[in-house]
């Protein structure tokens, strides 16, 4: 079996919509993502997609951008001593944990500190156990311990969170309660379709676990690159500040930036399951391994500019090419949650009044703690985490007006 490399963007696109190649990044992290959405392919993956994209009901974007994260923003930044060392990667899990249970289904029964440290805790295992394939330690090790983080998980937070789901949809379905009153979340949509998707209670646990996982890791690193590059703008064109904060929008194009240069994961992976001709003349044989370097592809100087490896929030991109580049996927893979994480940007040429505005999550908080009057801490600089390849920050840390 050969392992085939690409690079360019037109071919890592091309690659990335080919219904043969299956995706593989994950493949030794089973205890975690077997048979979740992102591995699942063909017939299955289309009807849980489609399904899961029941999330998105009537002014689900509208409710979410007006109560949902003002609520949780208000929560975090209540908590903060702004007297003391803020660290920004630590707020900003805080952040993403209390959004993604929310997303993903997952009560929050106590609302304390140890209930917070414990969904971290889980986090983070969570993304030990996806990543398994690129762990150099003992495995097994690994394994046990994904395993009985999955069971903590299962008791204190999937079971009584989808006991009380289901008491709601059956007020429901009795006519008891209206169906705008269900939760806005996966879970529900999960439970609702059990029996078309055929998951069994294992599978449905899983894929909880990789909707917490996903939502709250990917965001969480993209949180911090659009804060380190909007405070970097700012050093160098301080006026631009007051601006920024009085239209969110031109926060968003710079988060849509920083998605194009650091896409959470630097490659996708996939194993061809017939024989694939790319546009750039490479043939993968069955069995074959597809990298595809997300990170390259959108760097790449004939799609982006010759500065295209450079933060140009103003860039222009040919039509047909997303601001984001490849960093949420194209074709069956596409990232469901991008407009959650990412908004949209309005069209050129026309500018919605604010309250039309769809910023996303990432672009929301980036504005919120512009507002509050987030600055670095000059006597502290930020760290890269050198343990891992991924470009993510260990710590950032900050400062706010007392």
């Amino acid at each position: 079996m050969s392992r085939i490399e690409l690079t360019g963007y037109r071919e890592c696109e091309d690659a990335l919509k080919q219904p043969d190649l299956k995706q593989s990044l994950y493949d030794e992290g089973a205890i975690v993502m077997d048979r979740v959405l992102v591995t699942l392919h063909g017939d299955e993956h289309r009807t849980r997609r489609l399904a899961e994209m029941g999330v998105f009901r009537r002014d689900f974007f509208r409710r979410y951008e007006r109560e949902v994260i003002p609520e949780i923003f208000a929560e975090v930044m209540a908590s903060v001593d702004k007297s003391g060392d803020v660290d920004l990667v630590d707020l900003h899990y805080r952040f993403m944990v209390y959004l993604s249970t929310n997303f993903a289904g997952i009560d929050r029964v106590e609302r304390t500190p140890e209930e917070f440290d414990a969904l971290v805790r889980l986090l983070r295992l969570f993304g030990v156990g996806a990543t398994l394939g690129q762990n150099k330690g003992d495995r097994e090790a690994v394994r046990a311990e994904v395993r009985a983080g999955l069971q903590e998980f299962d008791e204190r937070f999937f079971t009584p969170s989808a006991h009380r789901r289901r008491e709601l949809i059956a007020k429901v379905e009795a006519g008891e309660l209206d169906e705008d009153e269900l939760p806005m979340d996966v879970l529900t949509v999960l439970l609702r379709s059990e029996e078309e998707l055929d998951m069994v209670r294992d599978m449905m646990l899983r894929e909880a676990a990789f909707y917490f996982l996903a939502s709250a890791h990917t965001s969480v690193h993209s949180l911090g690159h659009a804060m380190h590059h909007l405070l970097d703008w700012f050093d160098e064109h301080p006026d631009d500040r007051e601006r920024f904060q009085a239209d969110p929008s031109q926060v968003q194009r710079f988060v849509h930036e920083s998605f194009r240069l650091h896409p959470a994961s630097p490659i996708a992976l996939r194993r061809a399951l017939a024989a694939v001709e790319f546009v750039n003349g490479e043939r993968a044989e069955t069995g074959d391994t597809v990298m595809i370097s997300l990170r390259q592809a959108n760097r790449d100087p004939e799609i982006f500019g010759a500065d295209a490896a450079s933060f140009n929030p103003y860039r222009a991109v040919p039509r047909g090419v997303p601001e984001t580049g490849v960093t949420f996927g194209i074709g069956m893979h596409a990232c469901l949650g991008k407009n959650l994480a990412a908004g949209a940007l309005p069209a050129a040429g026309r500018e919605p009044a604010p309250e039309q505005l769809q910023l996303g999550t990432v672009a929301w908080i980036v504005h919120a703690l512009l507002c509050a009057g987030i600055t670095r801490d000059p006597s502290r600089p930020g760290q890269l985490d050198q343990t891992i390849e991924r470009e993510t920050w260990q710590r950032y840390p900050v400062q706010f007006p007392a």
